[in-house]
């Protein structure tokens, strides 16, 4: 028993550490920038729509008979704390080419929840390196930023602060178990755009950060598959 919880702690710890990693890039956005809401080292104002090169364009809508194989999809259960978990997991549909050209994500793309419930509405995830074609369901709209104003990395902190989702969901319909925002509500957010050089170092600084924490979901995946081999030699 004692390799179980030793496979447990490293778990534990390697959570505790990916969580302390990922929290410190919003942490780390304020002390170079400050928050959007007031704009304290008074940078350049815009709404998140001057910003756009396309988008927002919602995504796919298939029937569950679709699903099984095929390309994958990105789910509102696919990304948490404005990340993508192990892209392995992602669900898979059946779809034509013109639909993957016309849905496909990209690296850099901002996906936002347009409907859900009201904790999950809002919710977004900066697109990362995607290891195969990959589209996005309907449940979300994505974006694509115009880097000459605003580099992807920093709009994706942007929308993981307090501030600028409430600002995103502020005029949210709400109906029985489920709320929405629509376009408007996003590219009406009000943001800014502080110099490049800075995006720039700040995007530097973030996509370490992502690294660490990504080498500590390998970590943590790893003990825990080690738990469940050793609880299966253990209980049999």
């Amino acid at each position: 028993m004692g390799l179980l919880d030793r496979a447990a702690e490293i778990r534990r710890r390697a959570d505790a550490a990916r969580a302390k990693a990922r929290a410190i890039v919003p942490a780390l956005f304020l002390d170079m920038f400050g928050d959007p809401a007031t704009n304290p080292k008074g940078w350049r104002a815009l709404n998140l729509g001057d910003a756009l090169l396309s988008g927002p364009q919602n995504g796919l809508y298939r029937p569950a008979s679709d699903y099984g194989e095929g390309t994958r999809i990105l789910r509102i259960d696919s990304f948490d704390d404005g990340s993508i978990g192990d892209q392995r997991s992602l669900k898979r549909l059946r779809i034509d080419a013109a639909s993957i050209k016309t849905f496909g994500l990209r690296e850099g793309d901002i996906v936002v929840n347009r409907v859900n419930s009201p904790p999950q509405l809002g919710k977004s995830v900066l697109v990362p390196e995607l290891e195969e074609p990959t589209v996005f369901e309907s449940n979300m709209m994505r974006m694509r930023v115009n880097p000459e104003l605003l580099i992807p990395a920093v709009v994706g902190a942007m929308l993981q602060l307090a501030s600028v989702r409430q600002a995103l969901i502020r005029n949210a319909k709400h109906a029985i178990n489920q709320s929405s925002i629509n376009q408007g509500d996003v590219i009406g957010v009000g943001v800014f755009a502080p110099p490049l050089t800075l995006q720039t170092a700040f995007a530097a600084q973030a996509q370490r950060l992502e690294a660490t924490a990504r080498a500590l979901d390998a970590a943590a995946a790893k003990a825990e598959a080690m738990a469940a081999g050793l609880s299966a030699e253990v209980f049999g």
